[in-house]
């Protein structure tokens, strides 16, 4: 997003490869699946018309998917584009992007279709991707989050971009807590997440009430002042700060941290894969599914 080197959105997007842009209902239920909302466009581009899934096109969510895969669990991964928009039509990118309808109808449907062999959920944001998580998450609160994997997470401009696309939704699509009545902020400190990492720049985000909190924080990328950065203190649900890590990094912006081979996401993946690990091993001591 801001920071870094300005760079256009692609005339094609890539879309994650493990299995496509989209989840595959249709077939058995996979031991993960992973869901994954990008933030604003890069500068200079009209947001939130411009918005896309740059975690895909980067090579982002595969980078994180190939750590489920490397627990020996089957993965399915679908990244979308930050906006109100079910499926977004812009002149400078191709093919459309899928917003929140198309990510809280994904949601909830795998919740139905998987129900009885339900896949464990790892959700993915940066920046002003991830306040479309908290939502979700609020709005589907019987349903477990196995990991939270925030990069940077930014709630600025978020309302100015959003809110009044929102409002011409359905009142279905958006959901309830009314996604539209809601600050993007709300919702933090109550997430149910059951593990949750963040990766920021300087401020720290507020945690999950469980255990398992890893942050990183950048500081400068190669002398360059980076004005945007998280700066909520993170917090348990109870106001605590307890089980809650802090990595510091020099040298990533908050574009940078969002990048695959970025010291954030090589940290974030690992966390993952250790996680990964432990429900492997959890799943043989199960009977057949």
């Amino acid at each position: 997003m801001y920071g870094g080197r300005v760079r256009d959105p692609p005339t094609t997007h890539r879309g994650a490869s493990s299995p496509g842009p989209a989840l595959d209902l249709g077939g058995p239920a996979p031991d993960v699946v992973i869901l994954a909302v990008s933030g604003h466009c890069h500068p200079v581009c009209n947001a939130p018309r411009d918005n896309y899934d740059y975690l895909s096109d980067y090579g982002t969510l595969d980078r994180i998917a190939r750590e489920v895969q490397l627990s020996g669990l089957s993965v399915q991964v679908a990244g979308y584009a930050s906006g109100a928009f079910d499926e977004g039509s812009s002149p400078r990118i191709s093919p459309p992007q899928r917003g929140w309808p198309a990510l809280r109808r994904d949601y909830a449907r795998l919740n139905t279709v998987w129900a009885a062999d339900r896949p464990r959920v790892v959700l993915l944001g940066h920046s002003q991707g991830v306040p479309w998580l908290y939502a979700l998450a609020r709005q589907f609160p019987e349903q477990p989050i196995d990991a939270l994997i925030e990069l940077d997470a930014m709630c600025a401009l978020w309302n100015l971009d959003h809110r009044a696309a929102l409002l011409r939704l359905s009142a279905g699509e958006r959901g309830q807590p009314d996604i539209a009545g809601l600050h993007p902020a709300a919702g933090r400190r109550d997430t149910p997440a059951a593990q949750r990492y963040r990766a920021g720049q300087r401020g720290p985000q507020p945690g999950a009430a469980q255990p398992g909190n890893r942050q990183v924080r950048g500081l400068l990328a190669g002398g360059r002042f980076n004005p945007i950065w998280a700066r909520t203190p993170n917090l348990r649900a109870d106001g605590t700060r307890l089980g809650i890590n802090t990595h510091r990094i020099v040298g990533e912006t908050h574009s940078d941290l969002s990048k695959p081979g970025s010291a954030a996401v090589t940290l974030a993946a690992a966390w993952l894969y250790d996680l990964a690990v432990g429900w492997a091993e959890d799943d043989q001591q199960q009977p057949p599914r």
